[in-house]
């Protein structure tokens, strides 16, 4: 009887730290979730400075990441407001993302900014949003619909609002008075 209760006693921890062991391994191969936080539907969203609305962001699906950045999947919608609470601008594209990190929008597919003040309009394929200083630039091809012209090139830098623009490589023909 003592012999089998040595082997009993020599057994039972043997197998307790190999099922230690595995429970360890299993919690170590477990995989870490990597996907949206949230999602938020017909996403409204208004900002303002000084109780002066700045801008107003519309998406019909936003995903949020753990680090803050965003995906707008099913497109965006930007309207810009000039001091007077007037819409000076917007902005659009089919699909976009936010960066937390950098403080950049980026835009893709049909974006379009146009600038209801000035009655110009953008098109690209991508187009990138600096929050902080205010200015979208794209190394893509773009086109400019002016009142008198219609412009093209390729790459761009330009005011938010689209108030100023300037085209990196211009091409095709201008035509001056």
């Amino acid at each position: 009887m003592k012999a089998a209760n040595f082997v009993v006693i020599l057994i039972l921890p043997i197998f307790w730290v190999l099922s230690c062991t595995n429970a360890e391994e299993q919690l170590n191969e477990r995989e870490v979730y990597d996907g949206a936080f949230y999602e938020v539907a017909d996403l409204e969203l208004w900002y303002s400075d000084s109780a002066v609305v700045r801008l107003m962001v519309k998406a019909a699906k936003m995903l949020e990441y753990e680090n803050g950045d965003r995906e707008y999947p099913e497109g965006i919608y930007v309207e810009f407001y000039g001091k007077d609470s007037v819409i000076t601008s917007t902005f659009e594209g089919d699909k976009a993302f936010y960066t937390k990190e950098t403080d950049l929008y980026r835009a893709v597919g049909n974006v379009i900014l146009e600038s209801l003040k000035n009655k110009q309009k953008l098109s690209t394929e991508e187009l990138f949003w600096d929050v902080k200083d205010k200015q979208v630039y794209t190394e893509k091809f773009v086109i400019i619909e002016t009142q008198e012209d219609v412009l093209h090139g390729e790459g761009l830098t330009a005011a938010q609002d689209f108030s100023s623009y300037r085209i990196l490589n211009p091409t095709g023909e201008l035509g001056l008075e």
